[in-house]
């Protein structure tokens, strides 16, 4: 690696983003989710979250296809070989507006959590301005700075949710999931519709940081994915099973924030309470991840799509129209279920899932492949993403 990759901060690991994709994964779905699920699932939300890991397994498995198809180019670049100059700006556009709205509504959930959980009388417009100067920050200073701090943020989240599983464990009623299979297997299916859109979908930002993967560790990714996706699955197998054995069915689907409501029922000997703090820190930190993800892969996008020679100097621009986008996107709580059950699910699907797939099979179809120079030539091109 020459020392101006170094210093442009564009090389991550394949540990680490595979920490990221469950950091981005399990970050605002966490909480939101598992009431998705049961409100179209019921009790049988479970078996949905069961049946759905095959398809989330092959999702980032397209993904590592396609880059290893186009090495080193990201979905803004291999698009326009697949499609020529108009095909491939408009894939790109595309992505840009998506991203745009992925970003909003991830602030909009998280100001939303603190506003009416954490900080009930602070304007949202505060939580969101703050939140956004240190998403600004990290998006500033590069992948590499985001990957290390996912790495830290990823222990904590893996040992909050061990403490919160083993405190309820005796709480957990199995006669709450009865009983079984009462309205079918279509109220599952659905539900796994609702999952591939949110958030299986979403892991289409892979298409961008693949590239900034080092050489050496390229080998590892398939394997790596692989383990981040089972993480993911078990996790939401587990927090829905525990949801729906705690709470019951009528209370996880009512709440908007199941999670963090669950975790109020700790009380070990009244000595071991308030854990749900702990969950609230956790459940921050992971959708910061996930924001300033979005907002990075957003402003890498954005600079192929102008050809701007750096994408540091939109980021502020970018911040200036999140945060007002964030606050006009629903009216209330019940046309933010909508939006997220009938709405966001087929348009997500529509960019993670069936664009990619087009791509790969014009790939197929037509040969094509991108030949780059193993010599240098690739360094090259993942460092351009970033200048």
């Amino acid at each position: 690696m020459s020392q101006l990759t170094d210093i442009n901060n564009t090389k991550i690991s394949a540990s680490q983003l595979a920490k990221l994709l469950y950091l981005y994964s399990i970050g605002s779905a966490v909480l939101i989710v598992p009431t998705m699920v049961t409100i179209v699932a019921k009790q049988d939300a479970w078996i949905t979250m069961l049946l759905v890991i095959p398809l989330q397994i092959l999702v980032p498995l397209l993904y590592i296809y396609l880059s290893e198809r186009f090495p080193n180019l990201s979905i803004a670049q291999y698009s326009e070989k697949l499609l020529g100059w108009f095909g491939g700006k408009l894939i790109t556009a595309l992505f840009v507006f998506y991203f745009l709205m992925l970003s909003s509504l991830v602030l909009n959930n998280i100001s939303e959590f603190l506003n009416l959980s954490v900080l009930p009388i602070t304007p949202p417009l505060f939580i969101n301005v703050t939140f956004m100067l240190v998403v600004l920050y990290g998006v500033f200073l590069g992948i590499e700075t985001i990957a290390r701090l996912g790495e830290i943020i990823y222990f904590w989240t893996i040992a909050v949710i061990i403490v919160v599983v083993l405190a309820l464990y005796n709480q957990f009623n199995i006669h709450r999931f009865e009983p079984l299979l009462y309205e079918g297997w279509i109220p599952i299916l659905r539900g796994m519709k609702v999952l591939m859109g949110f958030p299986v979908a979403e892991y289409v930002f892979m298409t961008l940081l693949l590239p900034m993967v080092k050489e050496e560790d390229r080998p590892k990714l398939k394997k790596s994915m692989v383990w981040s996706v089972i993480a993911i699955a078990v996790t939401g197998i587990i927090l829905v099973l525990l949801l729906q054995g705690v709470l019951g069915i009528f209370e996880t689907s009512r709440s908007q924030f199941a999670i963090f409501d669950m975790a109020k029922n700790i009380n070990i000997e009244e000595i071991v309470v308030r854990v749900e703090v702990l969950v609230a820190l956790v459940w921050i930190g992971s959708s910061f991840m996930k924001l300033v993800v979005c907002v990075y892969v957003l402003c890498l996008l954005t600079s192929k799509l102008f050809k701007l020679s750096n994408y540091r100097p939109i980021i502020l621009p970018y911040i200036a129209v999140i945060i007002p986008l964030s606050m006009t996107l629903y009216r209330n709580i019940g046309h933010a279920k909508h939006f997220s059950l009938n709405i966001w699910g087929p348009y997500s699907i529509l960019q993670g899932i069936v664009i990619p797939l087009l791509l790969f099979a014009i790939a197929v179809m037509f040969h094509r492949k991108h030949q780059y120079d193993s010599n240098g030539g690739g360094e090259k091109l993942a460092q351009k993403l970033e200048e």
